[in-house]
Formats: structure tokens, C-alpha cells, sequence
């Protein structure tokens, strides 16, 4: 995987055809999360993204929003999701940033839309989903 990583500042990854671009901003608090999360190998690609919100999470900013907008999203990264929503968890309870999660999504796409709505269940974090009629990665 190819990505920067500066606690101070960002985490930067690069979109593939198969990965999503990742644009992690620690001084505007906006964590984003754009493309496709169909990886080889998601546990690798999303070790780096897991490792910098838990380092976030001990200064993050005082808003924090992620704006998620996935195109397809295979199992194993959708387990990958799912620790993101735990640590988004950890973040709303430690009390010391206001957590929000926006994630939109192409309103034809019932799967991402099923699989959003899971999230949301789950998440302690003001959550807004948003379909949208035109393509999310324009």
C-alpha cells in the first residue's frame, strides 16, 4: 500500500481501481474515505487507516466528521468498516471531540444503502446518510 503517514498532520492514500483514496486531516478533524473498497487484502490496507484514527483518537480535534463515499464495498472490507465504527464508538465516548459520520451513496445502490443503515444501528456518532442521484466520485 502506498500512503504517508504524519500523526501531526495527515494519513494520504492514494485510489486505485481497487482501493478507495483516503484523506485523513487531523488539524480540520475531516477524515475521508472516497472510491472503491475492493482491496487484495483488506486487513493490510486498512491496518494504516485503524492505527492512525486510534493515534487521533488520544488529540483529535474538537469536531471530527467522516465523510464516506464508496462506490462497492466487498465483505472483508466491510468488516474492516465495522472496527471503524468501533473506534468512531471509542471517539464518541472518550467525550473530547464532536463526532459525526456522513456517508453517501449512489441512491440506486440498495446493497450499500442495507449495509449503511447496519452501520448506523451501531454507531454512537451523529450519523446522516445521503443518497445522491449522481455519481458520488465525479
Amino acid at each position: 500500500m502506498k500512503g504517508t503517514l504524519d500523526m501531526q498532520n495527515e494519513l494520504l492514500i492514494k485510489a486505485t481501481g481497487k482501493t478507495p483514496y483516503v484523506n485523513f486531516d487531523a488539524k480540520s478533524g475531516r477524515l475521508q474515505i472516497h472510491g472503491y473498497a475492493l482491496p487484495e487484502n483488506s486487513f493490510e490496507f486498512f491496518e494504516p487507516i485503524l492505527s492512525w484514527i486510534d493515534k487521533y483518537t488520544l488529540a483529535p480535534n474538537k469536531k471530527t466528521e467522516f465523510d464516506i463515499r464508496l462506490i462497492i464495498l466487498n465483505t472483508s472490507s466491510s468488516k474492516q468498516f465495522m472496527d471503524i465504527i468501533r473506534k468512531i464508538n471509542r471517539l464518541v465516548e472518550l467525550k473530547n471531540s464532536e463526532v459525526s459520520v456522513v456517508w453517501y451513496y449512489e441512491i440506486d445502490d440498495e446493497d450499500i444503502h442495507e449495509i449503511v443503515l447496519q452501520y448506523k444501528t451501531l454507531c454512537k456518532a451523529k450519523f446522516d446518510i445521503i443518497g445522491t442521484q449522481h455519481k458520488i466520485m465525479e
